[in-house]
Parts: C-alpha cells; structure tokens; sequence
C-alpha cells in the first residue's frame, strides 16, 4: 500500500512536466524563411534555427503548417505551443512569450505599375485601397495606423488568393503590404505572379521575426526553449 501511494504522489508532482514534454509549433509557407520544397520538404533558414534550437533543447514537437490566420489563432488557443516566423510588434507584446529573434525583414507598400501611384508617407497611403494577410504583420501594423476594414483596408485570407485578385480584379485594391523577401522569393519560384512597383517602405523597428510561444505556457519550458536557442543561435 504504501509502495502505491509512494507512486500516486510521485506522478502527481511529475504531471506538470510530463505534460508539457511535447509541445505544438505553428507556422506557416513564408517564401525565403520557411517553406516546402519541390520535394514537399519543409525547410528554409528559420525552420533550421528553431529545429536546431529544439532538438538542443530535449524538447519534442509537432510541427502544423497551416495558413497564417489559422497558426496564428491555433498558438493563441493552445497554452501549449508555440509559432514562427513572428513580427514583433507593440499591440502583439503581451500577448506572446517572446523566445528568440530569428531574423530580419523589409516590408514595402507594392503597386501595379499601371496604377501609377506615389507615396510619401503612410498616411497618404490612406487614399487608397490596401490588401494585407489576415493576420499577418501589414495587418496589425496598418489597423495600428488607422487604417479601417472597409474604408482603406482589404483582408485576404492567404497571399496566393491575394496575388489571384491582382491578376484578376485589379480595380478591387490598389496596395499591398509585402514583405520583400517573401515577394522576390515568389517571383522566381511563380512567373505568373504580378510585377510590382515599390511605392513606400515601412519604416518600422519591428520588422524582426521570431519564434514565440503562447504567453501562459509553463514557465519551465519556456526556459527549457530560451536555453536551446541561445546554445545554438548565440548573438
């Protein structure tokens, strides 16, 4: 009897541990950071840097590459997990443990070059019609500048469908928010994807990418998870 509850409490004090062994990491295709392959692999420079990270880490983990909207709402939901490649922005701090910075980013306003348009500042960027990512860094960042759903702001699901509506319904926006590496990266790997004049840069500090988990997630891990990145990624 005794031996019994000598093991009933052991795992009772284990339990915590035990059921934050495995975690969930969301991402996302993000062309030039993390993506699939022609061979359906998912590689890129970030998924090396959070896979080292982890894996010098102990920890375990399922990997779910979705589209950004629903990773991004899936590690909000799930105490348990954690997401890349995470613009770092003020309205998005608290609600985040921020682990590791994984890299860096250019953002720009893009216009069909038919459109003619010329930008000096982002608040003229609000005569017109802008299509962001839901989700994504353009939309925060944009609703953070007054920007309105509706007025001057188009959320589109994924950048595939948003690319589609350039090509075919182009009296739909005027703008897009990209980040430049991911629409470069695009260009060459999708001949049909629309060519795009620069109009504005973001000039922003928070155009960093990190690897970031839910902000109640167990504080030993989060330790466990810090401690693997800097081992492996030392500044």
């Amino acid at each position: 009897m005794f031996n019994r509850y000598t093991v009933f409490i052991s795992l009772i004090v284990l339990m915590p541990f035990m059921a934050f062994g495995k975690i969930t990491v969301f991402s996302e295709n993000l062309s030039g950071y993390q993506y699939h392959n022609e061979h359906g692999e998912f590689v890129g420079p970030n998924f090396e840097r959070v896979k080292k990270a982890l894996a010098e880490a102990n920890v375990e983990y399922d990997l779910n590459v979705l589209a950004w909207s629903l990773a991004y709402n899936g590690v909000l939901r799930d105490t348990n997990s954690c997401i890349f490649s995470l613009a770092r922005l003020p309205m998005r701090e608290p609600n985040f443990q921020w682990i590791a910075k994984l890299s860096r980013f250019t953002a720009y306003f893009y216009a069909l070059p038919e459109k003619h348009i010329e930008l000096d500042s982002i608040s003229a960027a609000k005569n017109y019609k802008t299509a962001v990512i839901e989700n994504n860094f353009s939309h925060h960042y944009l609703k953070q500048h007054g920007f309105e759903l509706g007025a001057q702001l188009l959320v589109i699901e994924n950048v595939d469908k948003l690319f589609h509506i350039m090509r075919q319904r182009k009296n739909l926006l005027d703008l897009i928010v990209l980040n430049e590496t991911q629409y470069k990266t695009k260009r060459q790997l999708d001949t049909t994807t629309p060519q795009l004049t620069k109009v504005l840069k973001i000039k922003e500090d928070a155009t960093s990418l990190y690897f970031a988990c839910n902000k109640d997630m167990n504080e030993v891990m989060v330790n466990k998870l810090k401690l693997g990145f800097t081992n492996t990624n030392p500044k």
